[in-house]
């Protein structure tokens, strides 16, 4: 059974792993191995995330007992990173993440929920109802990422 929580405390080193690994091990169908290594070092940064998830304090899926994936929503609805561990992929457990985020801005009165989705997800996305407003080159550390920014109106303006 999968269960959907807040973050805690300690929670930052499995986001950590989960992120070097979705990107080397997920990404890395889409992404070639420069691109991945610009957007994650091979070891997982545990200080970096540490702050991160402090200040973002971003929801985690535990599939027993263990954190699966996290997302990570901002306060104007801005779906900011969303990463599933390898083990756990595509057994559903983003799209329930996804959906708790658009459920969460639904109740907050948000009108849309907006990301900038990666290769490898934008098919989720697009699944649960997002659009494609734009293609997107990121740089990162001076190496171009392929990524598309989406959005999912919630009410009418």
């Amino acid at each position: 059974m999968t269960t959907i929580r807040e973050y805690q405390g300690g929670d930052y080193r499995a986001i950590a792993e989960i992120f070097t690994r979705a990107v080397h091990e997920i990404a890395c169908e889409v992404y070639t191995a420069e691109q991945c290594l610009a957007w994650s070092a091979r070891e997982p940064n545990y200080g970096h995330w540490k702050k991160r998830c402090a200040g973002k304090r971003p929801f985690v899926s535990i599939i027993d007992a263990v954190i699966s994936a996290f997302l990570e929503l901002d306060a104007d609805g801005h779906i900011d990173c969303a990463y599933t561990h390898p083990t756990f992929k595509r057994r559903g457990v983003m799209s329930q993440l996804v959906r708790h985020a658009v459920a969460k801005c639904t109740s907050d009165g948000k009108e849309r929920v907006f990301t900038e989705a990666s290769i490898c997800i934008r098919p989720l996305f697009e699944k649960l109802g997002f659009q494609t407003i734009a293609e997107h080159l990121v740089n990162i550390r001076g190496v171009k990422l392929l990524n598309y920014r989406m959005e999912l109106p919630l009410r009418a303006a």
